[in-house]
């Protein structure tokens, strides 16, 4: 729903939209990602980048290292036969991803001044919020659930033919795991716009500045699935019985550093920019 109110003899406008959108799939169908609701730009929140407002959430994924010494020198399959290459571990990984809200509130303000002929100044407000009510449409890909949740993770040891044994499988949820902190949290802008309407396209050319008093700004860590039995020599076993203890021990707090970081979540504090559209 949008109005504008003349004021000032018509030489001024107040004017302001709200829109409400909701999505889901039913008969056991989820959405599709890409028709998900993704808020920011200068359609809705003019202070945030284009299409850069949405829930946070971890996607389940693979990856392998390579075994390291503390100095950081690769350790080999053989080290009678280097070529054979370096001794790589299978590890589970969290990778972080913005799959969109179901619920999409948008509310915007503002006052036009007519400053001369087609060139307008309007202060504005705009605000609005994009979170996920059914975290059961955030199904991940079957073929992809298949495939990680019957990946052998680790390699504690090699057999004689240097393949890896001693490893095992995890189970991931068949959903995407939502950072709740990242859910409902509202946005919101205000700034000043100069907008110059052009008759032969039929739509002003704007130019804002806009600062965001409410936005995402947090932390959040991947919840990480790397033990240290998936290394060599995990606990209850010591030299001499097993040589690669320090391999083992560096490698594994190197990965968790890795694949398990504190990731920052920190949207712009202001915004600057120019486009030929209309807000609303």
């Amino acid at each position: 729903y949008k109005h504008f109110i003349p004021m000032q003899k018509k030489r001024n406008t107040l004017g302001y939209n709200l829109q409400a959108s909701f999505l889901t799939g039913y008969g056991g169908v989820v959405a599709p990602p890409f028709q998900r609701f993704y808020m920011g730009g200068e359609n809705d929140l003019r202070g945030f980048d284009i299409r850069s407002v949405s829930p946070v959430a971890f996607l389940p994924n693979t990856s392998a290292v390579v075994l390291r010494n503390p100095d950081g020198s690769a350790v080999p399959k053989d080290p009678s036969n280097p070529l054979l290459g370096a001794y790589t571990i299978r590890v589970p990984a969290e990778q972080i991803v913005f799959p969109g809200g179901d619920l999409s509130l948008v509310g915007n303000l503002e006052y036009r001044f007519t400053i001369a002929g087609p060139v307008a100044l309007a202060p504005f407000v705009d605000f609005g919020v994009d979170p996920i009510l059914r975290s059961s449409q955030l199904r991940i890909n079957s073929g992809q659930l298949t495939d990680i949740n019957t990946t052998v993770f680790g390699c504690p040891q090699l057999d004689v033919a240097l393949n890896c044994i001693g490893g095992h499988t995890e189970k991931f949820s068949p959903n995407l795991q939502l950072i709740g902190s990242t859910n409902w949290v509202p946005r919101m802008s205000t700034g000043l716009e100069l907008q110059v309407f052009l008759p032969v396209i039929n739509a002003p050319f704007r130019v804002y500045w806009a600062y965001n008093p409410m936005r995402l700004n947090s932390s959040a860590r991947g919840p990480a699935q790397i033990t240290r039995d998936m290394f060599p020599c995990p606990p209850g076993t010591s030299p001499p019985e097993c040589q690669l203890k320090d391999a083992g021990d560096f490698t594994f707090q190197e990965t968790l550093r890795s694949f398990s970081p504190l990731f920052q979540l920190r949207e712009p504090r202001k915004t600057f920019r120019f486009t030929v559209a209309t807000t609303f």
